[in-house]
């Protein structure tokens, strides 16, 4: 699990000599740099980093110049670009086993504002109800969620004869009224009554379609919670604990500590459908993670009340300027980075009234004592991550 201290990011402009086969060419490269040291190490690192890229420009290979603004991405090899909140080690009580494994959390603020869990070995598997719905009901719903097929009385005429239909009907009745020289009124009545009949028609299915999504999001709970039930059949020593999240589901492996490497990991990403990217950013930057804290977009302050912007300010250098030299930030920066720290206090208030998940419920093997505590690392975890989260708490759930 990497998640650097400090971040700076460093640009520069270059010339590639003339020759007699090319005119000469220009770029600008830039890069980010990290460090767990000081920001000026980290600028050092992204100095390094733009040369490296300039030497494989001058060599002619394709090179991307500009990095882009991923704060958590496998596809660019760079570490995960968070604003660190905290660091804590659990177990934290100094009484515990010393041949318990130790267990490494460091809190984040992700780009949208929110605080986050970056844990090196408990394993948590993200779901969504998007790609549930998609494997559950692949006739109706595309990868992303999305209904791909009108819901319809099948015995009842597709949408496009009835349209075909009024058209010819349309036709007939002007031809009619233009050669009996009748008021075109009639006309426009039949097209009221038409439109009437249309609307009434997309309604309908229009209800039908949510009645479908409504019944279709309901059945998940119902599948997760038989799906955990026969894992612990089958495997009668691991231990879950099941919560809901507002567009899915979150499941928390507390038998044992396990590395997101592990090849069980991978079998409980496939059995449980693990949301995809999930999967791969945990996978590439070797931690799982857990959101903590409300999406701004969902919490009424933002969405209703407008007393919060639903974009943090400063995504772009919100690295904090540590003393030294080399750096120094325009008017408009300190102005942003100000209005940052005003947003993230306005956020943190704002969010004690949502809840980021509740809880289920627990499933264990029958090889799993009823008494048997889970070990001490993953039981300071979950008590921390329950109450950060309010999962017990009457609160929305954002």
């Amino acid at each position: 699990m990497l998640i650097p201290k400090y971040w700076a990011q460093y640009k520069q402009r270059f010339k590639s000599s003339a020759t007699s086969d090319s005119a000469v060419k220009q770029a600008t490269i830039k890069r980010y740099g990290w460090s767990d040291i000081s920001q000026s190490e980290a600028l050092n690192h992204a100095r390094t980093r733009v040369t490296e890229a300039h030497n494989r420009w001058l060599a002619g290979e394709d090179i991307v110049r500009r990095e882009r603004r991923e704060e958590y991405n496998a596809s660019n090899g760079i570490p995960i670009r968070e604003q660190i909140i905290s660091e804590q080690t659990f177990p934290s009580s100094d009484l515990s086993d010393s041949s318990s494994y130790q267990t490494q959390v460091i809190t984040t603020r992700n780009s949208y504002g929110a605080q986050v869990a970056n844990v090196d070995n408990i394993a948590i598997i993200d779901v969504d109800n998007d790609e549930l719905l998609h494997h559950n009901y692949p006739d109706s719903y595309g990868s992303h969620g999305y209904m791909t097929v009108l819901i319809s009385n099948q015995s009842q005429p597709s949408p496009k004869l009835k349209v075909w239909f009024f058209v010819l009907v349309f036709i007939l009745i002007a031809s009619v009224i233009a050669w009996l020289g009748l008021s075109w009124l009639w006309l426009l009545v039949v097209m009221i009554g038409v439109t009437a009949y249309l609307w009434q028609q997309a309604s309908q299915r229009d209800k039908a379609r949510a009645q479908k999504y409504a019944d279709d999001i309901a059945s998940l709970l119902p599948y997760m919670t038989e799906r955990l039930q026969k894992r612990v059949v089958k495997h009668p020593k691991e231990r879950f604990r099941l919560y809901e999240t507002p567009a899915g589901f979150r499941i928390i492996a507390t038998h044992d500590t396990i590395a997101p490497s592990d090849e069980l990991v991978a079998e409980w990403f496939e059995y449980f459908h693990a949301d995809d990217n999930y999967v791969r950013l945990s996978q590439a930057q070797q931690c799982f993670r857990a959101r903590l804290t409300a999406k701004p977009w969902r919490m009424a302050e933002v969405n209703e009340q407008r007393m919060l912007e639903k974009s943090i300010p400063a995504k772009e250098f919100w690295f904090a300027d540590d003393g030294s030299p080399e750096f120094s930030y325009d008017n408009a920066q300190q102005a942003a980075l100000t209005a940052r720290k005003q947003w993230v206090a306005d956020y943190e208030s704002f969010a004690k009234g949502y809840r980021a998940c509740r809880y289920i419920e627990s499933f264990k093997g029958r090889e799993v004592g009823n008494s048997e505590p889970a070990p001490a690392a993953i039981s300071d975890f979950i008590e921390w991550h329950d109450r950060v989260c309010q999962v017990e708490k009457e609160l929305v759930m954002a």
